[in-house]
């Protein structure tokens, strides 16, 4: 059964984006198929990954607005939402195995212009999620850093909410504010866990407010923190994950630790994944060998993708 989980934060800064983008790849490279959906109108998840790729390279007479996020005529998630590409035609492969990317778009800010009953239907992104679920382990979301319509539409469509803070002095009372909002909606996603980020445990200042937090939210704390180290910023400036810039890294054991821990991995559980997409593997080349298969669909094509933008990454 698919799980979805979507990165939620009332403020900017706190390394949201870089740590959903981490945890999609650390997901990908225990062979769980997974999907990242940018619903942040920075886009800033999508032009990571596009260029972790290698792109976008836009080709002869291909037009790139200003401040887009994929060349012009490209699937994003502002074209699904309109109802004006199929979902499963906008997946955009990126290079990395099991990991693909529903762009984002500058434009999602604009869409209740577009289409003003957007905000009136809170169901049309759960829609586009159960459409693609059979197609994923995980679906992670990456929201932008405010409650408004698009937060509301994200949470009415996922079942867990990550919260990721930094143990500065004033992330308590917004984080007090986030969590008694996400207690009352009782209809939508609920609080999974709250991740304190860029963790400096030689202070004590971060030791003091940390303490506070895990007071203040007994049991909703993840128990691994993800230290502060200039990798994760380094790597993010060259397109890459954590666990391919500084694989040895403690950005990189922080969090592979971390989506152990938030995502209930273990080395038995991964095996067995591990066997069960071989398996997948293996039945879908008989199908497309003409073995009599009927359980696999091989008719459906996911292009364009990310490596045709410019070329792949591997991983």
């Amino acid at each position: 059964m698919t799980k979805t989980f979507c990165f939620l934060s009332k403020k900017g800064g706190v390394g949201k984006t870089t740590f959903s983008l981490n945890c999609a790849h650390a997901l990908a490279f225990s062979r769980f198929r997974t999907l990242l959906v940018d619903m942040d109108g920075q886009a800033n998840l999508t032009r990571h990954l596009l260029k972790g790729a290698g792109g976008p390279e836009p080709e002869a007479g291909e037009a790139v607005a200003p401040g887009a996020a994929v060349p012009e005529g490209y699937p994003d998630i502002a074209k699904v939402l309109l109802r004006r590409c199929p979902p499963r035609e906008a997946i955009l492969t990126t290079g990395y195995e099991n990991l693909d990317l529903l762009a984002g778009s500058t434009s999602l800010d604009d869409l209740p212009i577009l289409d003003p009953r957007l905000i009136r239907e809170p169901a049309r992104f759960k829609l586009i999620l159960e459409e693609l679920a059979p197609d994923y382990d995980y679906i992670l979301v990456d929201c932008p850093p405010i409650l408004n319509w698009l937060t509301r539409m994200v949470l009415f469509a996922t079942e867990g909410v990550i919260v990721p803070i930094q143990a500065e002095p004033y992330a308590l009372q917004g984080l007090q504010d986030l969590v008694l909002l996400l207690d009352k909606m009782t209809a939508t996603a609920q609080l999974y866990k709250i991740v304190v980020n860029m963790y400096r445990a030689n202070t004590q200042l971060h030791q003091g407010i940390l303490k506070e937090i895990s007071e203040t939210f007994p049991g909703r704390i993840a128990r691994q923190t993800v230290r502060q180290t200039i990798q994760l910023a380094e790597a993010a400036k060259e397109g890459l994950s954590i666990f391919e810039y500084a694989p040895a890294s403690i950005g990189a054991l922080d969090l592979y630790a971390l989506c152990w821990e938030l995502f209930e991995l273990s080395p038995e559980k991964v095996k067995t994944n591990v066997k069960a997409l071989a398996s997948r593997i293996e039945i879908a080349g008989s199908v497309s060998a003409g073995s009599p298969v009927d359980t696999v669909d091989t008719t459906e094509t996911r292009e364009p993708e990310l490596a045709s933008l410019g070329g792949g990454a591997s991983g």
